[in-house]
């Protein structure tokens, strides 16, 4: 079954992530190298990304005769999705197990099966 592990953090957090990355750039996926280096060896890793700044974000929003696209995350947001990673693995208790383990890197992390991966388990 697949689950995508969602982290979210404000631009301070964004900002931290990347002078970390910058202090170590041997390190492929920052602060959780190590651990996502134990998934790739158990076969569960399919994939992991951190996104870019949060000042880069574009919304397109459906509007009459075509769309509009604002710059920029809403101002009131605290939080914004900053990386996320995807893993294939036996079920829903075993996703919670690596998410509790990324929660000590990444603070709270959202959990969800992917649609086609075996929700039923779930």
């Amino acid at each position: 079954m697949k689950y995508i592990m969602l982290s979210y953090g404000t631009q301070a957090d964004w900002d931290a992530g990347a002078e970390y990355a910058q202090a170590h750039p041997d390190e492929q996926f920052g602060p959780a190298d190590g651990f996502a280096h134990q998934l790739i060896a158990t076969g569960e890793f399919v994939y992991a990304a951190g996104l870019s700044d949060p000042t880069h974000t574009q919304w397109v929003t459906p509007s009459e005769g075509g769309s509009v696209v604002t710059d920029g995350p809403y101002a009131e947001a605290k939080e914004h999705l900053m990386s996320f990673g995807i893993v294939d693995v036996g079920g829903n208790e075993r996703a919670l197990e690596i998410a509790g383990q990324m929660s000590g890197v990444f603070g709270r992390v959202e959990v969800r099966p992917l649609e086609g991966g075996g929700v039923d388990d779930v």
